[in-house]
């Protein structure tokens, strides 16, 4: 087989500069967490010789029936194209679809051996038409599983265009050559064909490697950070309730982000000094904070079914900063990682207690040792261009489950 020298990467990444501006304009988060991931995974198959282009469909700040023409950038060595379309609802989705089934089914027929596409399978209208040419083309098509669509909402009412989405998303993501999984447990419900695959649970930033070291001015009072979807049912309610039952002297739990269990957060701020809520902010602000805090938190509950298939993005982003990170023993969360965080032992409110009194029990220099060692673990054996060379193995065929 020769070597893949040319990726088209399909999803809704977009520059940074443009993520920003979204966030600017709409002040609502355009996906940060999901845009640092596809950003960091193109940066490292372009540092393994391999050239990258992002397709996408990406959030816009265009008026409602507006008609916008394709667009072409590039930014920090990342060439991205954006799909033309007119802003009216599904109308854009069926614009995507189209571009992207014709532009794939173009630029694979010429010298297709050393192409490929990379797709992101939740981007279902631009995935499902990239994956439609490749198999017209005869290109190699491979999927990136972050999330199984629908598993999420599985207690909730859903509408008829959620149960279509998900139909169509389980469907076609059964189809694709190779797969970049999340976690092990995901293999069997999206790959029954046991093809070639390779689990990569999250990737950080190799330029941290490099950066300077310097002395980070903790918060004080003592800071418990949590950023990500604000929710209930990922245990952000028994986490206010056991850090409150905890009474830790000169210490606040504080959250950012957005959801249903934001409003009901909130009026327990009010009631409650030492909470905090700082709505959404753009990743750069969270990451500084993150820094500076003494714990970082995630309590997602470990008996949802999705936790199965998920490896939170969050954690590795709390890993890389330094910063302690305290945890539920998440499923897709491998034991590799156990010695480097504090774990929940118990997901009540008492055993969220407990975790937390015995956390910040820990002298600074202690916190700081831990969250040293958790940044090394992840920056040398998880960083984007050692997994974009295992991605890279897993295009050329050097990886055959």
């Amino acid at each position: 087989m020769k070597d893949i020298k040319n990726v088209l990467y399909i999803s809704a990444l977009a520059s940074e500069s443009r993520v920003a501006e979204v966030y600017h304009h709409t002040r609502t988060n355009p996906g940060f967490a999901v845009q640092k991931f596809s950003r960091l995974l193109v940066r490292g198959l372009i540092k393994n010789g391999v050239k990258a282009t992002a397709l996408s469909s990406p959030a816009n700040t265009a008026r409602h029936g507006a008609v916008v023409s394709t667009v072409r950038e590039s930014e920090n060595g990342i060439d991205y194209i954006y799909v033309p379309f007119v802003n009216i609802k599904y109308v854009k989705q069926v614009c995507a679809f189209l571009y992207i089934f014709f532009y794939v089914l173009i630029w694979g027929f010429k010298n297709n051996e050393h192409k490929t596409i990379i797709c992101d399978v939740l981007c279902i209208s631009s995935s499902s038409a990239a994956l439609l040419a490749s198999k017209i083309n005869r290109l190699t098509s491979i999927a990136v599983v972050t999330d199984i669509c629908g598993l999420k909402e599985v207690n909730e009412k859903k509408t008829l265009l959620s149960r279509f989405c998900t139909a169509i998303n389980s469907t076609y993501s059964k189809s694709f050559n190779k797969y970049i999984l999340l976690t092990e447990q995901m293999n069997k419900l999206v790959n029954p064909k046991s093809r070639p695959f390779i689990v990569m649970e999250a990737l950080c930033d190799s330029e941290l490697i490099s950066e300077p070291s310097k002395t980070i001015q903790k918060t004080y009072p003592r800071t418990i950070i949590y950023a990500g979807g604000i929710f209930e049912k990922y245990g952000l309610k028994m986490l206010a309730d056991g850090f409150i039952k905890a009474n830790v002297k000169d210490a606040k739990l504080v959250y950012y982000g957005s959801g249903t269990f934001a409003d009901e957060y909130k009026e327990m701020c009010k009631r409650n000094s030492n909470l905090e809520y700082r709505g959404v902010a753009p990743n750069e602000i969270i990451v500084e904070e993150e820094r500076k805090a003494s714990v970082l938190v995630n309590p997602r509950f470990t008996t949802e079914e999705y936790t199965k298939y998920s490896f939170p993005s969050k954690n590795m982003e709390y890993m890389a900063s330094g910063t302690p990170l305290l945890t539920t023993k998440l499923p897709g969360m491998p034991k590799e990682y156990y010695p480097y965080v504090f774990l929940f032992q118990e997901e009540t409110v008492d055993g969220y207690a407990n975790a937390i009194r015995k956390a910040l029990s820990h002298s600074e220099f202690e916190l700081k040792s831990l969250g040293y060692k958790a940044k090394q673990f992840v920056l040398l054996n998880k960083n984007n261009i050692k997994q974009g060379r295992r991605i890279v193995m897993l295009l050329n065929g050097w990886i055959d489950n």
